[in-house]
């Protein structure tokens, strides 16, 4: 697979794991269906800005999804940056990436995902 030129070499890192499985993303959006542009990485959307305290660089170079939706939906409730999104359903496969759980004290089933060039992760997801 080819992943974005601006990863860190060695991300996806070693012990991430094939993508597969149900998951859930924030979009951002108010439109009717997943576009590109809700599947960048935090890096794509700050590309000079140091990463946030606690985050590598690959793990800026990768995509937030959860693997739970009663985790979404709450953080959905409880963070006022999410109160605005909308939840996309996926089911990810081997040709879309590599993925780890990177789970923190306000999301139990975080996981990062990295997409390799040319996926069009747009296309794997709904709205819900």
């Amino acid at each position: 697979m080819i992943y974005p030129k601006n990863f860190p070499d060695q991300c996806p890192p070693s012990e991430s794991n094939t993508a597969s499985g149900e998951f859930y993303r924030f979009i951002k959006k108010a439109h009717p269906k997943p576009l590109p542009e809700d599947f960048l990485s935090w890096r794509q959307e700050n590309p000079n800005k140091e990463c946030p305290r606690g985050v590598s660089e690959c793990q800026a170079c990768g995509v937030s999804v959860h693997s739970s939706l009663d985790d979404a939906k709450n953080l959905s409730r409880r963070i006022p940056s999410f109160k605005n999104s909308k939840i996309a359903r996926g089911v990810l496969n081997e040709k879309l990436g590599q993925i780890k759980p990177t789970p923190s004290r306000n999301e139990k089933s975080h996981h990062t995902w990295w997409i390799p060039e040319n996926s069009e992760p747009e296309h794997f997801f709904e709205l819900i």
